[in-house]
């Protein structure tokens, strides 16, 4: 369905999953994807630059269908009546990575990039990525199909990158780390937010990335 394609900015080109990024380690299921003071540094030095953008706020200030959640998470630490099942487009993703169905009360709510996620533990696997798509969730107080561009850029300034979308969007903005990869199947090494706008300058979707950027 082309609406769980776009859940993640994982799935980009072609009809496939396609992915950008490097490949992950394995990593221990407490290890939640923390970065190092060096890391927040930049990430706060980035948001002090733009304006209001702090991703450490936004990553624990997100809303699916009216429940709260945050990023990361590993899978085996959601709380109760929150599930999840491997989705069937994991194959596409390379070693250490895959996407999870993400379900509460049998509800599913979106799909999740998730790194660490290996075979014989995949319950370790921690989600770093997810979308939002519907008036009923939020990330930061931004609502999909109801906030505007300019109530964006009034929240965090100028993005830190914008590029131009094809069709139905007119283009993506991007607040935090931003970082150019190439690796097909591979991870998102960015904690970030990506905001794409309708012609209108409405909000159509929201995705935010919080990898561990120490690998």
């Amino acid at each position: 369905m082309k609406n769980k394609i776009i859940l993640l900015t994982l799935c980009a080109v072609m009809t496939g999953m396609v992915f950008s990024g490097c490949k992950n380690e394995n990593i221990e299921a407490s290890d939640t994807g923390v970065t190092s003071s060096a890391a927040a540094d930049d990430n706060t030095a980035q948001g002090e630059a733009n304006g209001m953008f702090d991703i450490e706020t936004v990553r624990k200030n997100i809303v699916i269908k009216g429940q709260p959640f945050e990023v990361p998470i590993v899978l085996k630490d959601l709380s109760n009546g929150w599930t999840w099942e491997e989705n069937e487009n994991s194959k596409w993703c390379d070693e250490g990575l895959g996407l999870a169905t993400i379900f509460y009360n049998e509800e599913e709510m979106f799909i999740a990039g998730v790194e660490n996620y290996y075979d014989g533990s995949e319950e370790k696997g921690i989600i770093y990525n997810l979308t939002v798509e519907t008036g009923d969730s939020s990330i930061d107080g931004l609502i999909p199909l109801l906030s505007t561009k300019q109530e964006v850029i009034k929240k965090y300034g100028q993005p830190d990158k914008v590029k131009q979308m094809e069709e139905p969007f007119i283009d993506g903005y991007y607040y935090g780390t931003i970082n150019d990869n190439s690796t097909m199947g591979g991870r998102i090494n960015e904690q970030r937010v990506n905001i794409k706008f309708t012609e209108e300058g409405i909000v159509k979707i929201i995705s935010i990335t919080y990898a561990d950027l120490e690998k």
